[in-house]
């Protein structure tokens, strides 16, 4: 069962960096006026990733858990607006979540979601999705 969730967890980082290469064109594209900081930041980490069934369903069971145990879904945009400033483009906020999760990873910081192991970012970056930006 290890080498299944390896290889899940392959799969998951190799979503999220080639959703960055596929979505490059999109999040380019200038947000309209009316759409504040964390909506752009929110769409831009929504973008990173290549399958966003997989990533809804995965998120669906993080927003299932205790709410003691998880950030509210806005969390992880707000963080990285912070962290990036409100200008970052997407290869800069691809970049700053890969180096997230691989920090949460080497200090085993991991949430278990349906058989999953996955590092608290991806969990909230997968219940952005599921949540459609709701808090």
């Amino acid at each position: 069962m290890t080498g299944s969730l390896l290889l899940r967890r392959r799969w998951f980082f190799g979503a999220v960096a080639g959703g960055a290469v596929s979505m490059w064109s999109i999040a380019l594209r200038a947000a309209p006026r009316s759409e504040n900081a964390h909506e752009r930041v929110r769409k831009k980490l929504i973008s990173l990733l290549r399958d966003p069934q997989r990533a809804r369903e995965i998120g669906a069971a993080y927003l299932r858990s205790p709410p003691e145990q998880r950030a509210p879904p806005l969390a992880l945009a707000e963080t990285v607006l912070v962290e990036t400033g409100p200008a970052a483009g997407i290869e800069a906020i691809r970049r700053y979540v890969v180096a997230r999760i691989r920090r949460e990873l080497e200090d085993a910081q991991v949430v278990s979601l349906d058989g999953w192991i996955i590092s608290p970012t991806e969990a909230q970056l997968c219940a952005l999705v599921a949540a459609d930006g709701a808090p």
